[in-house]
């Protein structure tokens, strides 16, 4: 049964995020490394939000709490609170007794545990509120505990100790249910026993001595174990974090697959957690889609196709090309072997072939671009073609300049158009060609630099005052 917002309305979600993470050797934060396209902080504060947490606190080490990183992964409306100095969970969940106002109800999670689905959360909570408990703990039955903790229940299913490895008997040691740290708490009473707890030998102050503590004063412990034991996992080096990420990709695959996509080889696939795609596309091997991609319905994309930040609009095929912060229409074609640079909005109908690269240019629907051409700072219009080896030189050593194509022109190949420059409608370059000047709407240019082609012969009937005209318009347009 889902959760109320009643129900949740009086909790708080706290994050700790403020450990030190060393085994990682990284210069980067240990909870901002990133799992499927988003930080680990991150996956924790949108698993509240998405259990209908809405108020969250997140303590982050000293300093920190000003870090625009740490407030990114955070999202919106999540406060962050110091540790002022890592002294361990209990003290870390003490420093955010201040922005946790007047909750009722705490659900605590980790930073360094991004696998808790919003699911379990959920179960949490309703396990808490019926229960009764001070404390609900987040168990899990895993295959191999060695070195963990292992959590006693009396006969009606209440925790009755948290016994540490080494201090446990062999009938305890044959226990495989393990805490995972993540903890539901009645507010007045966590904050009550919080300044209760003794400095362990390592000097540090540890929520599994409130769990004790609690038990001791007769106080009810419940505990909820995970149906996954992988969601407690928690990630404190490189390995972990791989591991980590497999497990989520996988996940991601899955839901996708069940929404109707096609994954060809899901072990050879690799999708954020925000990335959206419609029905009936089929992703083929050694695709990665990062970010806020966004796929249409009945798409084909990849093998060897890697999108970031893209829209691609229904119907259309990227096959082993890159593409980032672009939009891509309905029924294109992009590659194989081309790139879409950031900026770049292609229109319907678009078909870009190999070795096409495309940067912050609009592309008007029907146009075709096959093959070894650069288009920059560009607009198209619609039905232009573009010829082989064609290039809009943008950039003249100082600044980028624009070229703007009108609907129905044709570049031909080779042709070099030194930005800044307009191709009228129905214009056309022969090729070669390098044009330097603006060329009217219908008037075709060729050689190097680029001049209007007269017409040598009476075509279309006209007379000789026709052809002067238009020679006139020629003469001018050189000028």
């Amino acid at each position: 049964m889902a959760t109320s917002t009643r129900a949740v309305g009086s909790w708080c979600g706290v994050v700790l995020a403020a450990g030190m993470g060393v085994r990682m050797k990284s210069t980067r934060p240990k909870v901002l490394h990133p799992v499927c396209g988003l930080p680990m902080l991150a996956h924790a504060t949108r698993a509240l939000r998405n259990a209908g947490i809405s108020r969250i606190v997140v303590v982050v080490p000293a300093g920190s709490e000003r870090s625009l990183e740490f407030r990114s992964a955070a999202g919106a409306g999540a406060k962050l609170v110091a540790q002022e100095s890592p002294r361990g969970t209990a003290d870390a969940l003490l420093a955010a007794r201040p922005a946790c106002g007047a909750a009722r109800k705490i659900l605590l999670t980790y930073a360094d545990v991004p696998l808790v689905r919003p699911e379990t959360m959920r179960q949490m909570v309703d396990a808490h509120v019926k229960s009764g408990s001070a404390i609900t703990m987040l168990t899990a039955r895993v295959d191999d505990p060695q070195g963990l903790g292992r959590v006693i229940r009396g006969q009606d299913g209440s925790v009755t100790a948290v016994v540490e490895e080494k201090d446990a008997n062999p009938a305890t040691l044959a226990v495989n249910e393990i805490n995972s740290g993540c903890y539901a708490f009645d507010a007045r009473w966590i904050w009550a026993t919080l300044p209760r707890i003794q400095r362990s030998r390592s000097g540090e102050f540890y929520l599994t001595d409130a769990v004790a503590y609690t038990i001791d004063a007769g106080r009810p412990v419940a505990a909820m174990a995970a149906a996954d034991a992988r969601e407690v996992a928690g990630v404190n080096d490189r390995l972990q974090l791989a591991q980590a990420e497999a497990v989520m990709r996988r996940r991601i695959l899955e839901r996708l697959m069940a929404s109707g996509v096609s994954v060809v080889d899901p072990s050879t696939t690799y999708v954020d957690i925000q990335v959206e795609i419609g029905q009936d596309t089929v992703i083929a091997p050694n695709t990665h889609l990062r970010g806020s991609t966004r796929i249409g319905q009945a798409c084909e994309i990849g093998p060897n196709a890697i999108l970031t930040d893209v829209a691609v609009g229904d119907g259309s095929r990227v096959i082993a090309s890159f593409a980032e912060s672009a939009s891509i229409g309905a029924r294109v074609n992009v590659g194989p072997f081309s790139r879409i640079r950031p900026g770049t909005v292609i229109d319907d109908d678009v078909y870009i072939g190999n070795f096409a690269e495309i940067k912050n240019s609009h592309v008007g629907s029907g146009t075709h671009i096959g093959h070894f051409s650069y288009t920059g700072d560009a607009t198209l219009g619609r039905r232009v073609n573009i010829g082989a080896g064609a290039v809009t030189c943008n950039f003249d050593g100082k600044a980028k300049h624009a070229t703007i194509i009108g609907d129905d022109a044709s570049i031909g190949s080779d042709t070099m158009l030194v930005a800044p420059i307009r191709v009228g409608a129905r214009a056309k370059t022969g090729a070669g060609a390098v044009a330097t000047k603006d060329i009217p709407p219908g008037v075709t240019v060729v050689g190097v630099p680029a001049k209007p082609l007269v017409p040598a012969a009476d075509h279309d009937g006209q007379g000789p005052d026709a052809r002067r005209d238009v020679r006139r318009k020629v003469r001018k347009t050189a000028r």
